[in-house]
């Protein structure tokens, strides 16, 4: 079974030609290097990045792949973005063997997929949870780019979570530890969230600074807690928490936030924005 894209064409180009460009385009304009070898030191083991339309967030995404790339795509990303749909469980895997973007077919581990389903009860299968859902999709081109810049294929491991409570998101950070050890997996973990929604970019960027410090020191209690004092519109929180608890069991304590931009920045309209990070946690 073939996922097929569900925001091509809106969030980013549905031209295969026009799409490479629009990346290309983006990390020339960021300063991102990317070298067709990359180092293959594989010490970025999570990323923290955006997934809004190319146009708004693509600039500030284009600094966490461009770490990614500089240090090497892992065998197996696992992309983990909340649900904005509101279909499917509470953590939801895909039942599609193949992921379809315009830029060509990218393989699901499969084998990861059932391994991670079998020790974690509030892991399933739902199809209806991905068919339409943006988040983990929009992250896909920018892998695809460097991938076949570097030559270097790698599969993924799509997951949406719905309940994003804390024990949840570190059950599941821990069952993804268990089955990339399991399996002998060179995994990273890509989580894709915005920040603050719908708020001038004043407020935005006070809230924001709160969360991204959270995320600098690791600390999952100061993230929920500034969520919850300040109502903090962070739309993928859970998959957040899950990145940084999993960073800690391999032994990746180096949070480095890279970027912080809000779509406000493309027409000059401050009065109500989104804002969206990037950062990664690296050996």
């Amino acid at each position: 079974m073939i996922r097929k894209p569900s925001v091509a064409g809106l969030f980013y180009e549905s031209n295969k030609s026009l799409l490479e460009e629009n990346i290309k385009n983006i990390f020339n304009k960021t300063g991102q290097n990317i070298p067709t070898t990359p180092s293959n030191t594989y010490k970025t083991k999570a990323a923290i990045v955006p997934h809004a339309g190319y146009i708004y967030s693509g600039k500030t995404a284009s600094y966490a792949y461009g770490d990614i790339a500089r240090s090497g795509i892992c065998d197996t990303v696992v992309i983990i973005g909340p649900n904005h749909t509101g279909y499917g469980d509470d953590i939801s895997l895909t039942t599609s063997n193949t992921w379809q973007t315009p830029i060509g077919d990218v393989c699901v581990d499969s084998e990861f997929n059932n391994e991670l389903e079998k020790i974690n009860s509030n892991i399933t299968f739902s199809p209806e949870a991905h068919i339409k859902e943006h988040s983990i999709e929009v992250e896909l081109p920018f892998l695809q780019y460097i991938s076949n810049i570097q030559k270097k294929s790698f599969k993924i491991v799509p997951i949406v979570i719905t309940r994003q409570q804390k024990n949840f998101c570190v059950e599941l950070a821990h069952s993804i530890y268990d089955v990339s050890k399991k399996l002998n997996r060179n995994i990273m973990v890509v989580a894709s969230t915005d920040l603050t929604h719908y708020e001038n970019a004043t407020s935005a960027k006070n809230k924001d600074e709160k969360i991204l410090k959270s995320i600098e020191n690791m600390d999952i209690d100061s993230l929920l807690n500034n969520i919850n004092k300040y109502n903090i519109t962070m739309c993928g929180y859970g998959p957040t928490i899950t990145a940084i608890i999993y960073s800690k069991l391999v032994n990746a304590n180096r949070s480095i936030i890279l970027n912080y931009s809000n779509s406000g920045e493309v027409y000059n309209d401050y009065e109500s924005v989104v804002g969206y990070a990037s950062a990664v946690i690296k050996k």
